[in-house]
């Protein structure tokens, strides 16, 4: 889970606040809901399923840590916390996989670029393990986490933005304005409107 944990400590070396730890939470939790609503809303699911599960179970994970913070870092959230990152990891690899095969598709591609190198980070940072204090290593997964996060974000919001010009033509189209498709803008200055 993408989330500073309230057992690590500040790189000042003293104990991170409860703002901090919540303003981490609030920052993995809305960019994990932007990025759903993003995917789902652009119907990119039918190009990879496995992620807009991915997805979900993240802001489900994201909502139970909630839970677990506001209970004082219940005990149990740790046991949790691995088997959620066991199962992240391997809907991951689903991802990345069907990824690979479907590779003439943009949304895979970015998918290929983006998780890929979330994944990767983060088993570095894992690979690193005691070798770094617990603040580095901590901050290592905040950075691994979000970096590609927001990739995948900008890229599947600008992917989009070749339709732009349509989506204005469309606007300006005059319902009932019979089948040669011409806008508003076009019929306003046809020869004979102008007479």
């Amino acid at each position: 889970m993408a989330i500073l944990v309230p057992e690590a400590r500040g790189l000042c070396g003293r104990r991170p606040t409860a703002m901090k730890v919540t303003t981490f939470w609030i920052l993995s939790a809305t960019t994990l809901f932007c990025l759903s609503l993003i995917y789902l809303h652009h119907g990119y699911h039918r190009r990879n399923f496995l992620f807009a599960c991915w997805l979900c179970f993240a802001v489900c994970m994201q909502l139970l840590a909630a839970w677990g913070l506001a209970m004082g870092g219940a005990a149990w959230l740790r046991p949790v916390g691995m088997l959620a990152d066991l199962v992240s990891y391997t809907l991951g690899v689903g991802v990345l996989l069907v990824a690979l095969m479907r590779w003439n598709c943009p949304v895979n591609r970015t998918l290929l670029a983006g998780l890929g190198a979330m994944l990767a980070f983060s088993l570095v940072t894992r690979w690193l393990g005691n070798s770094v204090d617990a603040t580095t290593r901590i901050w290592l997964r905040n950075i691994a986490f979000f970096g590609p996060a927001i990739f995948l974000l900008v890229m599947f919001t600008s992917m989009r933005a070749d339709c732009l010009p349509l989506l204005v033509d469309s606007a300006f189209c005059r319902p009932g304005s019979g089948t040669s498709g011409q806008t508003g803008v076009a019929l306003a200055f046809r020869p004979s409107a102008r007479r």
